[in-house]
């Protein structure tokens, strides 16, 4: 039962057609992610980490921003084209307005995406 009293949002995305070089892609999402939280947030960037994945395992990346109150992730799989980023704050932070900005930054720069999930999801409901 969701209530209105919550402590939390989780915007979860999802993108289709997101296919390339792996290591240019996942450059440019995890770049992408640290000046959305540097230019659209008052949080602080504790740790970071992007991961090229091509070593045996299905081309793709997976980078993780670890922020003082929360974090914002990204995955994908860049030969079946798939992208999913999710993006959690227990504050006061608008994370459906971040979770906007990178999606059009991405469909800015690579048109030939669609986005076909995009839900903020209320956490710790009392």
């Amino acid at each position: 039962m969701e209530t209105n009293n919550h402590k939390g949002n989780h915007v979860f995305s999802d993108f289709t057609g997101f296919s390339g070089d792996e290591k240019i892609l996942g450059e440019f999402v995890f770049n992408l992610m640290i000046k959305a939280i540097t230019e659209k947030t008052d949080m602080k960037i504790v740790h970071k980490n992007l991961s090229i994945l091509n070593d045996g395992t299905p081309p793709g990346f997976t980078s993780v921003l670890l922020l003082d109150a929360s974090h914002i992730t990204s995955h994908s799989y860049t030969d079946e084209g798939l992208l999913c980023l999710d993006f959690f704050s227990c504050g006061p932070t608008d994370t459906m307005s971040v979770m906007n900005y990178i999606k059009d930054e991405l469909i800015k720069e690579f048109p030939q995406i669609t986005c076909t999930y995009l839900q903020n999801h209320k956490r710790f409901n009392f």
